[in-house]
């Protein structure tokens, strides 16, 4: 491991726990990988590290705040509508899947998030910058 890669997997450590310490720790992972990027002291590879995992974190942050919405809304929806419009067992057993559902979705999130994690830190450990999607172009740094 490189002397300057020390604060990175710092910040790996915490946003691999995020998901199970309901995102505590991915805020202290973002706020540090700000920190750090502000400082200015890393280089260019551990940068790229520090941006995806405050990217990695937002969009996470951001799909399991969508999911949530969405599963309350409509199991509030559906079970309202039984409670005070249509009785029918049928929306009713609709509604109380609806969680399952939602926590289907928010395990495959989970996991994929975690995948993601350990390939960023094998991208770390080879010393290669963080890449997302098909393009192996490394995240762009601001001027």
């Amino acid at each position: 491991m490189h002397q300057q890669h020390k604060g990175i997997w710092i910040a790996y450590i915490l946003s691999l726990f995020t998901p199970f310490t309901l995102l505590l720790s991915g805020v202290i992972a973002i706020v540090y990988a700000g920190y750090r990027l502000d400082k200015g002291e890393d280089s260019d590879v551990v940068n790229t590290h520090y941006y995806g995992l405050i990217r990695t974190f937002f969009l996470n942050l951001t799909f399991f705040v969508v999911l949530i919405v969405t599963v309350a809304t409509s199991n509030g929806l559906l079970k309202g509508v039984t409670h005070y419009w249509y009785q029918a067992t049928w929306i009713d057993k609709i509604a109380n899947f609806i969680p399952y559902v939602g926590m289907l979705f928010a395990s495959v999130a989970i996991v994929v998030w975690i995948i993601r994690m350990f390939a960023g830190m094998s991208k770390l450990k080879q010393n290669i910058p963080m890449t997302f999607g098909d393009s192996q172009q490394p995240i762009r740094q601001l001027p």
